[in-house]
Protein backbone atom coordinates (compact mmCIF):
# COMPACT_ATOMS: atom_id res chain seq x y z
CA UNK A 1 0.00 0.00 0.00
CA UNK A 2 2.72 2.77 0.81
CA UNK A 3 4.76 1.29 -2.31
CA UNK A 4 1.83 2.05 -4.64
CA UNK A 5 1.39 5.34 -2.75
CA UNK A 6 5.24 6.44 -3.03
CA UNK A 7 4.66 5.39 -6.85
CA UNK A 8 1.62 7.51 -7.15
CA UNK A 9 3.26 10.69 -5.56
CA UNK A 10 6.74 10.44 -8.25
CA UNK A 11 4.36 10.06 -10.70
CA UNK A 12 2.22 13.25 -9.59
CA UNK A 13 5.50 15.24 -9.21
CA UNK A 14 6.92 14.08 -12.28
CA UNK A 15 3.98 14.83 -14.05
CA UNK A 16 3.73 17.97 -12.83
CA UNK A 17 6.83 18.93 -13.41
CA UNK A 18 7.48 17.90 -16.87
CA UNK A 19 4.23 19.69 -17.84
CA UNK A 20 5.60 22.94 -16.30
CA UNK A 21 8.76 22.89 -18.06
CA UNK A 22 7.05 22.35 -21.41
CA UNK A 23 4.73 25.30 -20.56
CA UNK A 24 7.13 27.54 -19.79
CA UNK A 25 9.55 26.43 -23.22
CA UNK A 26 6.54 27.38 -24.78
CA UNK A 27 5.77 30.26 -23.30
CA UNK A 28 9.38 31.36 -23.70
CA UNK A 29 8.91 30.68 -27.13
CA UNK A 30 6.27 32.58 -27.48
CA UNK A 31 7.64 35.62 -25.84
CA UNK A 32 10.93 35.07 -27.68
CA UNK A 33 9.49 35.28 -31.35
CA UNK A 34 7.20 38.33 -30.09
CA UNK A 35 4.01 37.05 -31.58
CA UNK A 36 1.95 38.62 -28.43
CA UNK A 37 3.63 42.11 -28.66
CA UNK A 38 3.79 42.17 -32.68
CA UNK A 39 -0.31 41.41 -32.79
CA UNK A 40 -0.46 44.34 -30.23
CA UNK A 41 1.80 46.67 -32.82
CA UNK A 42 0.03 45.70 -35.64
CA UNK A 43 -3.76 46.65 -34.33
CA UNK A 44 -2.34 49.20 -32.53
CA UNK A 45 -3.18 48.37 -28.96
CA UNK A 46 0.18 48.06 -27.20
CA UNK A 47 -1.08 49.30 -24.44
CA UNK A 48 -3.37 46.39 -23.76
CA UNK A 49 -0.10 44.07 -24.59
CA UNK A 50 -0.28 42.77 -20.62
CA UNK A 51 -3.86 41.88 -20.84
CA UNK A 52 -3.18 39.92 -24.16
CA UNK A 53 -0.30 38.17 -22.74
CA UNK A 54 -2.70 37.43 -19.45
CA UNK A 55 -5.54 35.68 -22.01
CA UNK A 56 -2.45 33.70 -23.74
CA UNK A 57 -1.98 32.17 -20.48
CA UNK A 58 -5.27 31.71 -19.53
CA UNK A 59 -6.40 30.17 -22.90
CA UNK A 60 -3.55 27.82 -22.76
CA UNK A 61 -4.48 26.57 -18.89
CA UNK A 62 -8.39 26.51 -20.06
CA UNK A 63 -7.09 24.61 -23.38
CA UNK A 64 -5.03 21.71 -20.84
CA UNK A 65 -7.75 21.06 -18.60
CA UNK A 66 -10.39 20.90 -21.78
CA UNK A 67 -7.80 18.19 -23.18
CA UNK A 68 -7.13 16.02 -20.18
CA UNK A 69 -10.67 16.25 -18.65
CA UNK A 70 -12.46 16.12 -22.37
CA UNK A 71 -15.95 17.34 -20.83
CA UNK A 72 -18.79 15.86 -22.81
CA UNK A 73 -21.55 18.37 -23.31
CA UNK A 74 -25.14 17.65 -23.31
CA UNK A 75 -26.60 18.83 -25.95
CA UNK A 76 -24.98 17.86 -29.48
CA UNK A 77 -25.44 21.63 -30.98
CA UNK A 78 -24.00 23.16 -28.26
CA UNK A 79 -20.80 20.73 -28.20
CA UNK A 80 -20.25 21.15 -32.01
CA UNK A 81 -20.28 25.01 -31.80
CA UNK A 82 -17.87 25.01 -28.89
CA UNK A 83 -15.71 22.73 -30.80
CA UNK A 84 -15.89 25.64 -33.85
CA UNK A 85 -15.28 27.81 -31.87
CA UNK A 86 -11.98 26.27 -30.39
CA UNK A 87 -11.16 24.77 -33.30
CA UNK A 88 -10.63 28.35 -35.05
CA UNK A 89 -8.92 29.76 -32.13
CA UNK A 90 -6.45 27.23 -31.78
CA UNK A 91 -6.20 27.32 -35.99
CA UNK A 92 -5.29 31.21 -35.19
CA UNK A 93 -3.08 30.31 -32.58
CA UNK A 94 -0.92 28.25 -34.96
CA UNK A 95 -1.17 30.49 -37.99
CA UNK A 96 0.35 33.15 -35.93
CA UNK A 97 3.30 31.43 -34.64
CA UNK A 98 3.72 29.69 -38.16
CA UNK A 99 3.81 33.50 -39.61
CA UNK A 100 5.63 35.00 -36.22
CA UNK A 101 8.36 32.17 -36.94
CA UNK A 102 8.18 32.41 -40.55
CA UNK A 103 8.94 36.50 -40.11
CA UNK A 104 11.43 35.92 -37.63
CA UNK A 105 13.47 33.92 -39.74
CA UNK A 106 12.98 35.48 -42.63
CA UNK A 107 12.01 32.47 -44.71
CA UNK A 108 8.93 33.98 -47.20
CA UNK A 109 12.14 36.66 -48.04
CA UNK A 110 14.47 34.54 -48.69
CA UNK A 111 12.52 31.83 -50.61
CA UNK A 112 11.26 34.38 -52.66
CA UNK A 113 14.45 35.88 -53.60
CA UNK A 114 15.76 32.23 -54.57
CA UNK A 115 13.02 31.63 -56.51
CA UNK A 116 13.12 34.92 -58.54
CA UNK A 117 9.64 35.70 -57.41
CA UNK A 118 8.94 39.25 -57.97
CA UNK A 119 4.96 39.77 -58.24
CA UNK A 120 2.45 37.63 -56.21
CA UNK A 121 3.94 37.13 -52.80
CA UNK A 122 0.96 38.36 -51.08
CA UNK A 123 -0.70 35.34 -53.19
CA UNK A 124 1.89 33.17 -52.70
CA UNK A 125 1.37 33.33 -48.76
CA UNK A 126 -2.35 32.92 -49.13
CA UNK A 127 -1.78 30.02 -50.89
CA UNK A 128 -0.02 28.30 -48.25
CA UNK A 129 -2.27 29.54 -45.50
CA UNK A 130 -5.46 27.91 -47.72
CA UNK A 131 -2.82 24.44 -48.09
CA UNK A 132 -2.86 24.79 -44.09
CA UNK A 133 -6.56 25.42 -43.64
CA UNK A 134 -7.38 22.50 -45.97
CA UNK A 135 -5.31 20.12 -44.37
CA UNK A 136 -6.79 20.82 -41.31
CA UNK A 137 -10.15 20.46 -42.48
CA UNK A 138 -8.96 16.98 -43.57
CA UNK A 139 -7.38 15.73 -40.49
CA UNK A 140 -10.45 17.23 -38.41
CA UNK A 141 -13.62 15.22 -40.70
CA UNK A 142 -11.39 12.35 -41.85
Amino acid sequence: MFREWCVQAALLVTGICSGALVAAGMFAFVTMIGVVTRMAAYTKSIRHVLLYEDLVVLGAAVGNVLFLYEPVFSLPDEGATLRLILGFFAGVNVGCLSIALAELLDVVPIFARRIKLNRGLTAFVLTFAFGKFVGAVIDLFF
